[in-house]
């Protein structure tokens, strides 16, 4: 009986052996990582693959969420490789995501990470014709840009060593040397020249008062001849002023002048006209007057006439003769 239970517990622990080597092979194998899937396509242009391989995982916010299932290097696109990735129909690919190669420094192995874009877009589910899937866009890794910044620092540097060394050639160090020595002469030709120059100093400054002092005489003066100037000014149109008065009143004056020429020229010619009637009225009278002594002469020449009357044959007054 004992014999018959050791050989139970023995086939017992092959039996389990046997399942957990099975299990290891299915594991390794992949086939418990066989989900349902969806494939899409990179074109990787800018960054390195080194260390990409087929089998090779597709991260998302550091997750596993496929790999690289085959990869083609491509002759009539210099510099391009076309990478078919099989990621789980689970994991959201949105418009807009972007695939860059994250690299391992120790073991060297690389990966390849997924970036959704923050606004949250639309699934990509439109595949270009001619391809197995949607298209995923290259972007650019944080060690590639890291990558160009030591690249540009280098340059710059380079750069800023050869400026440096051209700066610091024989010929330039001769011109130092000179343009020391220049310096050196004429700090001390400014040292010997310096009594000289506080001696100028101290008749620029005198110079200075003087003309300081001129400049206050001439703002008197000319504030002066503005002020005698606006007093003339003032006398002038004072004086203007009274000239126009005087010049109205004259007007005023001629024009009552005129006034009073044109009355006493109309009363002129007046009495000129009643001196005419009263002349001719006059003179009338006295016509009269000459016929009345005429004929009292007449009378007086013929005293029998006077007496007797007209003779009988003459013609009386209004009477004509037959």
């Amino acid at each position: 009986m004992e014999s018959e239970a050791r050989y139970v517990w023995v086939g017992a622990a092959i039996l389990a052996l046997v399942l957990i080597l099975a299990g290891g092979v299915y594991w390794l194998s992949g086939a418990a990582e066989r989900l349902p899937t969806k494939r899409y396509v990179v074109y990787f242009q800018n960054q390195s693959l080194e260390g990409l391989q087929i089998g090779s995982p597709v991260r998302m916010q550091g997750i596993r969420v496929g790999r690289v299932e085959d990869y083609t290097i491509l002759t009539d696109r210099p510099r391009t490789v076309r990478v078919v990735l099989e990621i789980d129909r689970r994991a959201p690919v949105l418009q807009g995501i972007q695939a860059e190669i994250s690299r391992n420094l120790l073991t060297g192995l690389a990966a390849i990470d997924l970036t959704n874009p923050a606004d949250g877009k639309a699934p990509l589910t439109d595949a270009p014709a001619g391809e197995i899937g949607p298209v995923i866009a290259e972007g650019e890794a944080d060690l590639s840009r890291m990558a160009a910044l030591v690249e540009d620092l280098g340059r710059t540097g380079y750069e800023s060593l050869a400026r440096l060394n051209r700066l610091l050639s024989d010929d330039n160090q001769k011109a130092f040397a000179a343009t020391l020595r220049n310096l050196q002469t004429l700090s001390g030709t400014l040292e010997a020249s310096i009594p000289e120059l506080n001696a100028t100093l101290v008749a620029a400054r005198g110079a200075a008062e003087q003309v300081r002092a001129s400049g206050a005489a001439f703002d008197t003066a000319v504030r002066d001849g503005g002020r005698r100037l606006g007093r003339v000014a003032e006398q002038a149109e004072q004086t203007l002023s009274e000239a126009d008065q005087t010049l109205r009143d004259t007007r005023a004056a001629l024009a009552r002048l005129e006034q009073e020429l044109t009355g006493v020229s109309t009363s002129l010619r007046l009495s000129a006209e009643l001196a005419s009637q009263e002349v001719e009225a006059t003179g009338l009278a006295l016509r009269q007057a000459s016929e009345a002594l005429q004929a009292a002469g007449r009378g007086f020449a013929e005293p029998l006439r006077l007496l007797h009357g007209p003779q009988r044959e003459e013609l009386g007054p209004g009477e004509v003769r037959p």
